[in-house]
C-alpha cells in the first residue's frame, strides 16, 4: 500500500515514465519503463492494502492518470515501431488493452479533467469551442474553488510552449463561455501571465496569447477575430 500511495502522489511516477517512453529511447528503456506501467496499471487494493478508510489506489487510477499524461499517443505510437524483445510488444498489448477500456468508460469532462491534473496537456477533442460550450460551468468544481481553472493559469508559466499554448486557449475559452468568467480570469492572475506571452519567440505560443488577451478584454471577442 505504502508503495502504491508514494507513486500516486500528483502522478508523478507515471507522468516521469510517460515522459521517458514518449521520449523513444533505447529499446532496454522502453522495456523497463513499460514494465513499471504494465505493474501499476495491473495492482490490486485488496493486495496489502491500506488502513480502514484509507484513500484507495489500484489499477484503475494509475490508468486514470496514465491517460491523463497521455500515454495511449505513446502506445500508439510504440505500436508500429518495431520491437525484436517479445516482453515490450506483450506489454504494449496489454496496456492499449486496459488504456482502451478505462477511456471508455471515462467521460470526456473526467479525461479533461485528469489531462489537466496531469499538466500534460495535449490537442484533442476537449480543447475545442464545442467542448467549453458543453462543460464551462464544471470549471467551477464541486467546492466552488475554480481548482481547475488555477490548475490551468498555473500552466501558463509551462517550460513547454506547447502545454503553455494550450493553456491559453483553454482560460481564453473558459473567459468565453463561463458567466462572469472574464473577471474570475482577471482575479486569478491570468491576464497578466498570458501578457507576458504576447510577445514570446514562439509563433504559436505568442497566437495563443494574443487571443486570449483579446478575449479577457473585448466583451463580444467573437465578432472582432
Amino acid at each position: 500500500y505504502n508503495v502504491r500511495s508514494e507513486f500516486s502522489k500528483e502522478s508523478q511516477a507515471v507522468s516521469a515514465l510517460v515522459d521517458l517512453v514518449s521520449a523513444a529511447p533505447r529499446e532496454k528503456v522502453v522495456r523497463v519503463c513499460l514494465s513499471g506501467l504494465r505493474n501499476m496499471a495491473t495492482c490490486l487494493d485488496e493486495v496489502n492494502p491500506g488502513p480502514p478508510g484509507s484513500q484507495k489506489f489500484d489499477g484503475t487510477s494509475f490508468l486514470t492518470s496514465m491517460l491523463g499524461c497521455g500515454l495511449m499517443k505513446a502506445i500508439e505510437y510504440l505500436k508500429e515501431r518495431q520491437f525484436t524483445d517479445p516482453d515490450i510488444i506483450d506489454d504494449i498489448t496489454v496496456l492499449y488493452k486496459l488504456l482502451s477500456a478505462n477511456y471508455q468508460e471515462m467521460s470526456r469532462w473526467e479525461v479533461y479533467k485528469t489531462e489537466v491534473e496531469s499538466g500534460h496537456l495535449q490537442w484533442g477533442s476537449t480543447h475545442t469551442e464545442a467542448f467549453f460550450k458543453e462543460n464551462a460551468r464544471m470549471m467551477e468544481g464541486s467546492d466552488g474553488d475554480f481548482r481547475l481553472v488555477k490548475l490551468l493559469i498555473a500552466l501558463l508559466t509551462s517550460h513547454d510552449e506547447d502545454v503553455a499554448a494550450i493553456a491559453c486557449y483553454d482560460v481564453g475559452e473558459f473567459v468565453r463561455h463561463y458567466p462572469n468568467g472574464r473577471a474570475i480570469a482577471k482575479r486569478l492572475g491570468a491576464k497578466e501571465l498570458v501578457m507576458n506571452l504576447i510577445e514570446h519567440e514562439n509563433v504559436e505560443l505568442q497566437r495563443h496569447a494574443l487571443q486570449c488577451v483579446s478575449k479577457i478584454m473585448v466583451q463580444n471577442w467573437e465578432f472582432v477575430k
